[in-house]
């Protein structure tokens, strides 16, 4: 018997939709459940210290009580999930728009790139000081610092994909004689597209991390905060069942904003 091979490269074949019959959805469940059960694990051995650590089971429970706590609801939970959609939104919009200016205008462009390709650089969190000056303590800082945070990604990933539009694609838009409106619906976004779905991926996890950064070293309420007060009382089931909150915020939003975005880019449509 003769075996046939495929005389494709490799690199031109589509990836696989399964791997040992689990699609990707699958594998993440997995790996998820087996971290979680090696901890459980490790927490209940004698190796482990119950200041350092407790079982999963027991973040669970706790987590499950401080869930059904309206005090925790309103004043820890809802407060950072109401900062981090802020913020989200306004990073998204706001670095959209900067991208396609840049765009837009070369010689700003020219001129504002050392700075992109250095904001990074800057220490974010020293700015808050200065939040505190100008709006005052409260929820207003973190929400501009966090946005300031997020924004400097979404910028740079919506400016690659404006960039990424061919000269001579261009030059069609001209000769259809396209509004400048038509030419960036039909034309600008589409090719962009990508790289600004990457961009608000990657916003809201720096959305998520300044604001629960934010409220952890600065801020007097919030889930940052929750964590850190549970953490300098020695509170280690409140401490780590924050921590599993915070996990679990992180991975849904993640996870929901992926799925939808995802629908956007034509690179993933079947």
């Amino acid at each position: 018997m003769t075996s046939t091979r495929s005389v494709v490269p490799g690199y031109l074949r589509p990836p696989p939709s399964t791997v040992v019959r689990m699609r990707a959805p699958g594998w993440t469940a997995a790996i998820i459940l087996v971290a979680l059960l090696v901890i459980e694990v490790y927490a209940r051995s004698p190796l482990a210290s119950p200041l350092d650590i407790v079982p999963v089971s027991d973040m669970a429970v706790t987590m499950v009580e401080l869930l059904g706590d309206p005090e925790f609801l309103a004043d820890a939970l809802g407060r950072t999930l109401g900062i981090i959609v802020v913020a989200f939104v306004l990073s998204s919009v706001l670095g959209v728009a900067a991208a396609y200016m840049l765009w837009r205008f070369e010689l700003w462009d020219r001129a504002f790139q050392p700075y992109l390709n250095v904001y990074y650089a800057v220490p974010t969190f020293a700015l808050y000081p200065i939040m505190v000056v100008l709006f005052g303590s409260g929820i207003a800082p973190i929400a501009v610092l966090s946005t300031i945070f997020a924004f400097g990604v979404v910028a740079l990933n919506a400016r690659t994909g404006f960039n990424s539009v061919s000269p001579i694609v261009t030059k069609l838009g001209t000769t259809l004689e396209m509004t400048r409106w038509q030419f960036f619906r039909s034309i600008l976004l589409p090719y962009a597209l990508p790289n600004i779905v990457t961009g608000l991926k990657l916003g809201l996890s720096y959305a998520i991390i300044s604001v629960l950064a934010s409220e952890f070293i600065l801020s007097t309420q919030g889930l940052g905060h929750f964590i850190s007060i549970a953490y300098d009382s020695f509170d280690i089931d409140e401490m780590y069942a924050g921590i599993l909150v915070v996990t679990a915020l992180a991975l849904l939003a993640t996870l929901g904003i992926s799925a939808v975005l995802n629908r956007f880019d034509w690179r993933r449509r079947r």
